[in-house]
């Protein structure tokens, strides 16, 4: 009889543990970033549009509401913060609610605005070093917290390009 006892307060126990185990997991805000640059094929004949991309997608089990774009640069006291407009007319816009599995894409039109990674270049980051490159992200900023991604390479290459070409 002892030994069914203490087999079932074990059996909670571990019912216990994985209830909270699952709970926690769920709470939990899971976005996958990617920022990079795109190219929109209007398919019309029309010349291929350019933008700075934020592709954002939940890979959480809750719905999640976005509610701006940022950057931030460096680190510590001397970090820096930034919100980004989103311009263009094939940019999803903020405040947006995004269910699991669904995603959405953040552009900024370079037809729009032309000089956005000079002026985001000078304007912003200033020290276009490799080690200040490295400490610059994209912040997602949702209901429940934000989430940063580093942009790709082909970003930062454009913005130390046309940050070095400034008149």
């Amino acid at each position: 009889m002892a030994v069914g006892t203490w087999l079932s307060s074990i059996g909670t126990i571990v019912a216990v543990i994985t209830a909270l185990y699952l709970a926690k997991r769920i709470e939990k805000l899971r976005l996958q970033v990617r920022v990079g640059l795109m190219q929109v094929v209007m398919g019309d004949g029309t010349p291929f549009q350019k933008h700075l991309g934020i592709d954002v997608t939940n890979v959480g089990e809750r719905p999640v509401t976005i509610n701006t774009i940022g950057w931030a640069v460096g680190k510590g006291k001397k970090r820096k913060y930034a919100v980004q407009p989103l311009h263009g007319p094939h940019s999803a816009q903020c405040p947006i609610e995004l269910a699991y599995g669904k995603n959405a894409k953040f552009l900024v039109s370079f037809d729009v605005v032309p000089n956005w990674a000079r002026d985001f270049g000078t304007g912003f980051i200033h020290d276009l070093s490799d080690k200040s490159q490295k400490t610059l992200v994209v912040q997602v900023h949702t209901s429940l917290g934000f989430v940063e991604a580093h942009p790709m390479l082909n970003v930062l290459e454009l913005i130390k390009a046309a940050s070095q070409n400034t008149p």
